[in-house]
């Protein structure tokens, strides 16, 4: 909500797991990014990202579309302080990585 009352769409708080941020113990800068999105879990419903997006669309139809561009991503990034290359690089990586992925949800 902003200052005047009105209400907005709430930023997604918690990408945790989905952009392998423990980069300490679970998700290691260094390794394969690809081999890591393989075996992140999910903490919520289910630990199967594709099984809760499956029941999702079940339930309500293929709701979720996205109107940002790989250039979009790289902007972001670009202007993202406080990571390092490596970390940047990742980002960016899972983030196409999962574009191509889900296609459908993009355009």
């Amino acid at each position: 909500m902003d200052t005047e009352g009105n209400y907005d769409y709430c930023p997604i708080f918690d990408n945790g797991a989905g952009l392998l941020s423990d980069i300490k113990m679970d998700y290691p800068l260094g390794n394969d990014v690809y081999e890591l999105i393989e075996n992140v879990k999910a903490k919520t419903t289910c630990s199967d990202f594709d099984v809760q997006l499956t029941v999702s669309e079940q339930l309500y139809g293929e709701n979720l579309k996205f109107n940002f561009t790989k250039n979009d991503v790289e902007e972001v990034i670009g202007n993202a302080g406080g990571y390092s290359k490596e970390e940047k690089e990742r980002v960016r990586d899972i983030i196409f990585n999962q574009m191509r992925k889900y296609g459908y949800m993009f355009g």
